[in-house]
Order: structure tokens, then C-alpha cells, then sequence
């Protein structure tokens, strides 16, 4: 595996992967290729960049057709993703006797809107503590950065996924007005 792109690639071929099936897919394609096998620490920080890019997104079991229980996450394509299929994924997917998964974005999608929710109420708790006594600088430039992240997932996943997420445009809407309060204080 090469980039975040073939990254998206294999996790689109497939439907939903965990971390230890994409560090078996990695190892296949590096024998094929005759290069190096990433680590499975490695494909994981490569997933959590591409999470943070909301190049994938995770999602549990639960929310994935076909899984019995387990403690495991699963890696999906995220709204973001501009997948590039390896060549040799076939192939890999011959030898590790894989098959397709389908994901209930449905359920998947409750889940995103209520850890969006969340973040948005975290951030109005902080900018709660900061009303009450003097916001600095730095503060504020930590909050912008965190109002830019919520706002970017907002309108990612508001595109992405069926279900409506306006209700939280109200909220998001609040926390800039109340960020350009704070910075004109």
C-alpha cells in the first residue's frame, strides 16, 4: 500500500476493513510488488490521518452486513475518499479468499450525527469557561481551528450520508457567532 488514495481503493474494493485485514492485504501486495511490507502501527496512523481527512470514516460491527460480534472497528470510505485500486488487488483478494462487505451507512449515520452533536456541545462548553473569564489568543485560535474541523465534517458528512443533519446547522451557526464574540471582546 502506497498513499491514503490506495488505501481508500482497498477499503472501497471491499466495503469495510479492520486493521489486521488491512495489514494482510499490505504484506500481499508488497510480496507481489517485491517492496516493502508496511507495519500494522503504520497502516494505523495511516488510517487515522485518513479519518481526520474524512478520507474513511470507522464503523463498529453492528454496522456492517454479515459481522458477528467483535471488538474490532471497521474502516469504510469516507465522503472524502478518492480511492485508486491497486492493480494487484484481485489478486489479493484470490490468495486472503476475501469477499465484499456492505455497510448500513444508515445506522452508521445516527452514529456520526450523535458524535457531531457531541463535539459541538463540548465546544460550547468550552467557550462557556472562556465567556466567563478572559480568552486569550491562543484560545481562540484553538477554538477557530476546532469550529473549522466540526463545520468541515458538518458539511462532509451532510453531503455524504442520506439522513438529514440540518438540525445541527442552527448550532454550528451559534458557536461562530459566539467565537466572533469572544474574538472582539
Amino acid at each position: 500500500m502506497k498513499n491514503k488514495e490506495e488505501l481508500c481503493g482497498i477499503i472501497d474494493a471491499l466495503g469495510a476493513l479492520n486493521i489486521e485485514e488491512l495489514y494482510s492485504i499490505s504484506k500481499e501486495l508488497s510480496l507481489l510488488r517485491d517492496d516493502v511490507t508496511l507495519s500494522e502501527s503504520s497502516i494505523r496512523d495511516m488510517c487515522d490521518e485518513a479519518e481526520k481527512g474524512h478520507l474513511v470514516a470507522v464503523v463498529s460491527w453492528e454496522e456492517v452486513a454479515g459481522l458477528e460480534e467483535d471488538e474490532h472497528s471497521y474502516y469504510i470510505p469516507g465522503p472524502n475518499a478518492f480511492p485508486e485500486v491497486p492493480f494487484e488487488l484481485s489478486e489479493v483478494i484470490d490468495i486472503l479468499q476475501m469477499s465484499e462487505r456492505e455497510v448500513d451507512l444508515s445506522k452508521a449515520a445516527d452514529r456520526f450525527h450523535s458524535n457531531l452533536h457531541k463535539r459541538i456541545k463540548n465546544l460550547e462548553s468550552k467557550i462557556d469557561s472562556l465567556e466567563q473569564g478572559k480568552a486569550c489568543f491562543e484560545d481562540l485560535e484553538g477554538l477557530e481551528e476546532w469550529y473549522s474541523d466540526i463545520l468541515n465534517q458538518y458539511y462532509d458528512y451532510s453531503f455524504w450520508l442520506q439522513d438529514d443533519m440540518s438540525d445541527l446547522e442552527s448550532e454550528i451557526s451559534t458557536l461562530s457567532e459566539r467565537i466572533e464574540s469572544l474574538k472582539s471582546a
